[in-house]
């Protein structure tokens, strides 16, 4: 009786660690908890649950930070206004394109957080936001188990896949914005040019 409740308690701390990690750190710590499911180690539904609860908690809270703690004071920044004067087709496209931008952004490492925070500053409706994290966050939960399973790799392997992964998109994102911003800018050249020309004329 005394070694089932020890294997109780030691289980019950087992998850509880894990639990903190995936609110600490997020994707990062569902990886190796996945993997020691996958390895027999731990039970995997629980693990998956809560990556799923503490995600969307996580998205949550940094949405109300941006709402209510951060957007008086980042909005009465004096560089803030200027730079959003003088990049008026960045924030025209981060509204045109914020629910893409907030999906995309949960496969990018580093762009998660910040993308949150600046969803609730700049008042993203809040079901459209959560809806976004939601499916992004199912992804995740799903496939993560699913790559580890069946290809049976080690956590260090599957980290760098990962990163290879976040690299390749990070890449296409920032060709996708220079080959916009090229495009942007010449359409803009013959606006011009051919405003110039009929004065001209």
């Amino acid at each position: 009786m005394r070694i089932s409740v020890t294997n109780i308690k030691l289980c019950m701390l087992e998850y509880a660690i894990i639990a903190l990690g995936l609110f600490a750190f997020g994707d990062a710590a569902y990886v190796p908890a996945v993997y020691l499911a996958i390895t027999g180690h731990l039970l995997l539904w629980p693990i998956m649950l809560m990556s799923f609860v503490a995600s969307n908690l996580m998205d949550i809270g940094w949405y109300l930070f941006g709402t209510k703690g951060l957007q008086k004071v980042f909005k009465s920044l004096p560089f803030i206004a200027k730079w959003e004067e003088k990049h008026p087709e960045l924030m025209a496209s981060f509204f045109k394109h914020q629910l893409k931008i907030i999906f995309w952004s949960r496969f990018l490492h580093g762009m998660g957080y910040p993308i949150m925070i600046l969803s609730g500053v700049y008042k993203v409706p809040f079901k459209k936001y959560m809806m976004m994290n939601l499916l992004s966050a199912l992804i995740i939960v799903f496939s993560v188990p699913t790559v580890i399973y069946f290809t049976q790799q080690s956590s260090y392997a599957i980290f760098n896949s990962l990163k290879l992964a976040e690299i390749v998109l990070v890449v296409a994102v920032i060709l996708i914005f220079a080959l916009s911003r090229f495009k942007i800018r010449k359409v803009a050249t013959k606006i011009l040019l051919g405003k110039k020309d009929e004065k001209g004329l």
